[in-house]
């Protein structure tokens, strides 16, 4: 399975405010238990889909403000809500907005929807994984597969492949 749970990200105010969306294919592995005869998207995954969006705001704004490379780590969700049901073929968009940045943690608002109508709310909090600071535990190995994964999405996400 693939766990990239953005197709796209379609604008990146850096600092400010990111949106993005992902088209819910027909085929996608967990229908089949999620339900059969009734296939609908598990919230939680609603949710993760704000959150990695969310991860790929705070990780550029960071890069962007400090050259610092970071991979945020999910570290909380508060207020979560799950409004209106995501089926196979909808488009799930996604918008996350930054409400705080330190050195090791930020915070964003998300709200993931299906047309006009809310699917999903939630705020997130992330704590930061210095990737220049691995090295110290992990290795040169780790901190480069880090990097090399984190660029690969990157490219992916904005259409370059």
């Amino acid at each position: 399975m693939r766990f990239i749970l953005i197709d796209r990200i379609d604008r990146l105010d850096l600092g400010k405010r990111a949106e993005g969306h992902k088209r819910i294919a027909p085929d996608e592995d967990y229908f089949r238990d999620h339900f059969p005869g009734y296939p609908i998207v598990p919230g939680v995954l609603v949710l993760e889909s704000l959150a990695q969006l969310g991860g790929r705001l705070v990780e550029a704004s960071v890069r962007d403000a400090t050259a610092r490379r970071v991979l945020p780590m999910l570290a909380k969700v508060e207020h979560a809500k799950f409004l209106q049901q995501v089926r196979p073929g909808d488009r799930l968009d996604l918008a996350v907005d930054l409400l705080a940045l330190t050195e090791d943690a930020a915070r964003v608002t998300g709200v993931a929807r299906v047309g006009d109508r809310k699917a999903a709310t939630a705020e997130i909090m992330y704590a930061m994984l210095d990737l220049d600071r691995i090295t110290e535990t992990s290795g040169n190995a780790q901190k480069t597969a880090l990097m090399d994964w984190s660029d690969r999405i990157w490219r992916q996400l904005r259409g370059e492949r």
